[in-house]
């Protein structure tokens, strides 16, 4: 193919993958009740079927992102949309518990390995300036609308149908995905003359994320003064120290440290953890102050975020358009004033709080700010980048988002008062330090935009890509690698 236009078809599939994921992610978490009346899980067991996706992903995303550059981009795309499938499919006729949570582990690897190959892609495929910025703008749209709307379809198919139907919607689609990628996709040729992958590199790395995953994941649980939290975070300090001597020795390093001299790419990393923080937060604490203060039903909590999801599909455009207009730094910096006001909004509940009132204008605020935060990261984190790496600058992006979530809903759940997970006993006061730390979360975002992105090529509009294309090697069918900012 030789024109966007060619392009557009290939944006919409990998999209709609990225969608799968982000729904799927959102949507598990409304189920909870149902699997566990179903299956049988313990309390301590039923926060597996969360954290056994969270491990695998947050543990393998850097893996899976160079993984792309090593052996092709679309060949991990669609065996990994092939297994995520399959996993669904356990996933939604498991009979036991175990069967449940390793068919979750299995999602998350295998989501770990798409989610980077997608954002790389579509990255490698569109040069920079305002090709990449409505490229990036499409997959950031897409993301922060499955991660919306999943909460909402997640009630309601729980309600109507059953858990099992949070599985097994994502069947039919995962089949048609990996059928239509198989045909559409083009090659990644600059693969098969990629340095061999950095073994040593690849298993501290994924060890220590994995560590990680594991210790913030069961903080909630045990606590975090628990043998196995310790133990796990340490573990993950030691590994990632480990990890860091050994790429400054090896010919060929898994993560080329100069890769951080790129501010953009650093900046837009940290935004993208500090953003993460506040999704999942926000998410987590409003979808339990609408259950148990306001004693909404599943179906009422999934409705309620309709409005957000509304909001968060109707801005992308106008996002695009402001990120083209002014600049990824101008826009995150607005951005983090959107979360800014709605999370010191949302730290105002009470016990008698309306919803019409203080969560639904909170909620649309946050909606706002995190399409923002879902369009515009993902330009900055990818700039500067060039195409043999963009898989790695994409598992990078991931890789900060995902711990960002995992890190920082460990400490909102902390910082409420949640002892060893006791989810139906947060006093009001610990919903309002919960926001009260997200507010804290977004202040930062707009001292990382103001500050790190300043001078940088992304703080200035989009321009039009007007050097003559290059040979293909982003795989989507677009002509160009992208240019790299200086």
């Amino acid at each position: 193919m030789s024109s966007n236009t060619g392009a557009r078809p290939p944006l919409l599939l990998l999209c709609a993958a990225q969608f799968m994921l982000a729904l799927d992610f959102a949507i598990v978490n409304v189920a909870l009740g149902g699997m566990q009346s179903d299956l049988g899980f313990t309390d301590s067991g039923l926060q597996w079927v969360v954290g056994a996706y969270a491990l695998f992903y947050g543990g393998f995303l850097l893996l899976g992102g160079r993984a792309g550059d090593v052996i092709g981009r679309k060949r991990l795309f669609v065996i990994g949309l092939a297994v995520f499938t399959l996993a669904s499919l356990v996933g939604g006729l498991a009979n036991a518990p175990f069967v449940l949570i390793a068919a979750r582990a299995l999602q998350g690897l295998s989501a770990a390995a798409v989610s980077p190959a997608v954002l790389a892609l579509i990255a490698a495929g569109f040069p920079e300036g305002k090709e990449r910025v409505k490229a990036m703008g499409v997959f950031g749209a897409v993301s922060s609308a499955g991660f919306s709307g999943g909460v909402a379809a997640g009630g309601l198919l729980t309600e109507y149908i059953s858990w099992r139907a949070v599985m097994l919607v994502n069947l039919p689609v995962g089949i048609v995905l990996v059928a239509l990628a198989a045909k559409r996709l083009v090659a990644d040729h600059h693969a098969t003359r990629a340095t061999r992958l950095d073994v040593p590199g690849a298993i501290l790395v994924t060890s220590a994320m994995c560590a990680f995953s594991y210790g913030l994941t069961a903080a909630s649980d045990k606590g975090w003064g628990s043998t196995p939290v310790i133990v796990a975070l340490a573990a993950g300090v030691a590994l990632l120290a480990a990890f860091l001597a050994v790429q400054t020795r090896v010919g060929a390093p898994l993560v080329p440290l100069s890769v951080f001299r790129n501010r953009s790419l650093s900046s837009g990393n940290g935004i993208a953890f500090l953003s993460g923080g506040v999704m999942s937060v926000s998410t987590f604490f409003i979808t339990l102050y609408l259950q148990q203060v306001l004693g909404y039903s599943s179906v009422k909590t999934g409705l309620a975020f309709f409005p957000q999801a509304f909001v968060v599909f109707m801005a992308s455009v106008p996002v695009i358009r402001l990120t083209e207009r002014l600049g990824a730094r101008n826009t995150l910096t607005i951005g983090g004033v959107l979360l800014t006001a709605g999370s010191a909004l949302l730290a105002q509940v009470t016990a008698g709080s309306s919803y019409l009132l203080v969560v639904l204008p909170g909620g649309v605020l946050l909606g706002l700010g995190v399409t923002v935060m879902m369009i515009t990261t993902a330009v900055a984190a990818t700039s500067g980048v060039e195409g043999p790496q963009m898989g790695l600058a994409s598992g990078l992006y991931n890789s900060s988002r995902q711990l960002g979530v995992g890190l920082c809903l460990a400490l909102g759940v902390a910082l409420a008062g949640m002892a060893h997970g006791a989810v139906r006993a947060i006093p009001i006061g610990g919903f309002q330090a919960a926001f009260w730390f997200t507010t804290a979360l977004s202040v930062a975002i707009i001292a990382v935009s103001v500050l790190g992105l300043r001078g940088t090529a992304v703080a200035r509009a989009a321009q039009p890509q007007t050097a003559a294309p290059a040979k293909s090697t982003g795989g989507v069918g677009a002509p160009a690698t992208p240019s790299v900012a200086k």
